[in-house]
């Protein structure tokens, strides 16, 4: 039994979980001394994504555990939990255990960290997950360490802090390639750092992360969507990525079909296939899986309503929704509460779509949480001149060219000149509407410009207009300032 385990073991730590479940199935056949077996299988069921197996393992385990096995198996137990999104029951449960071997207490502290971060206490999150690096340096389990470095991005991930969660994965990632690791270990880290990397517009080094075969499906499928999503927002195809994701996946996995759902929506949304964004969200938030986070949910939601918005204000033939209101009713009532920073903002974003909340305060938020392309296009929904600047540059900065082409059309309706653009050239007005433009510079009224030239009120207008138009200028004010800028 003693040699299977081992056997089980390298393989597992090498990246090639399947096989170790394989082996330890087959030393439980004949084996007496049982848990610790099913204490590794359970590990490798649960990476390998078979949640269910994974559960009932593990119980057959706690039945069998005795000794050191106990503290162990209880810190699987809590995990579990954590995974289930029980995070009070996990902090209780590791709050009854005295552990005095370092990898366990390293184990129990990430779990705990990432419980408390979720409970809403993210620095207690963080400075327990900080003790678990340090623990598992102390074990020198390279599993642990892995364990809670990971456990910490995802923490700094999910509360919006990206920057710094890619930092320490960046960090991680380069000591273990360095140290010759297997990239098992970095499953979670990588995962993580593409999450991050998407956030921050970060997109060419999201194509550059590396998801290798050793990868669990599971993980790998999600740095796929990250990527093929990245992919979309600059207005290239994402299919041939999203297939590969789906390949990855071993088996039904109705928390990868939610995920997908949403990449396929943003990528259908890009390419103007409003309806299908609209419907793949509706259809995705009426069925959700319980594993789907909030955050998740928030943004299927605010995806869909701003699908639903888009295909309203479409024009030529594009046939509309039957029932807006409805559809608009239908998501909102599925926003869950926001578990974190950037959940708040995301679920702000969902009512701005329906009109409930402000723009412009959005794209502040995302300024703090540092998420470019986020901001860009709450500017651009805003639509004030000086925001669609700002979008402008942000879209093109990122290469985000479907954004760029809806800054565009938003700028063109309300005739603000783009920074990127062809400065307009004052040699298109005819001269009477030259002199138009210099009164207006010096602040005349209409009535006042048709008094000075001896025309009626309404020519004037009609000048005005197209001085406006042909300067691309949204008020009087700025057709004044693009004159002053080019004489």
């Amino acid at each position: 039994m003693r040699e299977a385990l081992e056997r089980a073991r390298a393989l597992r730590s090498v990246g090639r979980p399947r096989d170790a479940a394989s082996e330890l199935r087959k030393a439980l056949a004949t084996a007496d001394d049982r848990c610790e077996l099913l204490y590794l299988l359970w590990d490798c069921q649960f990476v390998l994504g078979d949640r269910a197996a994974a559960h009932e393992t593990l119980l057959e385990a706690r039945g069998l555990a005795r000794g050191p096995m106990v503290q162990r198996v209880a810190v699987a137990e809590a995990s579990w939990l954590m995974s289930e999104g029980e995070h009070a029951g996990a902090v209780r449960l590791l709050s009854l255990l005295e552990i005095d071997d370092e990898t366990v207490r390293a184990y129990a502290l990430s779990v705990r960290g990432v419980c408390e971060a979720f409970l809403g206490d993210v620095q207690a999150g963080v400075v327990s997950l900080e003790e678990a690096r340090s623990a598992a340096h102390r074990s020198g389990s390279v599993r642990e360490l892995c364990r809670a470095v990971g456990n910490l991005t995802y923490v700094l991930s999910s509360s919006g802090q990206h920057e710094r969660s890619a930092r320490i994965g960046i960090e991680a990632l380069t000591r273990l390639k360095v140290q010759g690791l297997a990239p098992t270990f970095s499953a979670v880290l990588r995962y993580n750092l593409a999450t991050s990397l998407l956030a921050l517009g970060r997109w060419q080094e999201l194509d550059a992360l590396e998801v290798p075969d050793a990868i669990p499906g599971n993980k790998a499928a999600r740095i796929l969507l990250c990527q093929a999503e990245a992919v979309a927002l600059r207005g290239r195809d994402p299919d041939d990525l999203v297939e590969e994701a789906g390949k990855a996946i071993d088996g039904p996995d109705a928390l990868f079909a939610a995920q997908c759902a949403y990449t396929r929506a943003v990528a259908a949304r890009t390419r103007g296939r409003f309806r299908v964004a609209v419907e793949l969200c509706r259809e995705t938030v009426a069925d959700l899986p319980d594993s789907l986070t909030a955050g998740e949910v928030l943004r299927l939601c605010a995806e869909g309503l701003g699908a639903a918005r888009d295909l309203q204000a479409a024009g030529g033939r594009v046939r509309k929704l039957d029932d807006p209101v409805a559809v608009e009713r239908e998501l909102l009532s599925r926003l869950p509460e926001p578990r974190g920073p950037e959940d708040e903002v995301w679920h702000r974003v969902a009512l701005a779509e329906a009109g409930r909340d402000s723009w412009d305060e959005i794209a502040v938020a995302w300024d703090r949480l540092k998420m470019p392309y986020q901001a860009a296009y709450a500017r651009t929904r805003w639509g004030e001149p000086e925001a669609l600047r700002h979008a402008d540059r942000a879209a093109e900065r990122l290469g985000a060219r479907p954004l760029a082409e809806m800054v565009s059309r938003q700028a063109r309706r309300q005739r603000v000149p783009l920074l990127h653009q062809a400065a307009p050239r004052l040699g298109t007005l005819t001269p009477r509407e030259r002199e138009v433009l210099e009164l207006l510079g010096w602040g005349r009224t209409n009535k006042e410009i048709a008094n000075e030239l001896v025309l009626s009120v309404r020519t004037v207008g009609l000048h005005v207009s197209h001085v406006l138009a042909k300067l691309g200028a949204g008020n009087r004010s700025e057709a004044a300032r693009i004159a002053r800028d080019q004489t």
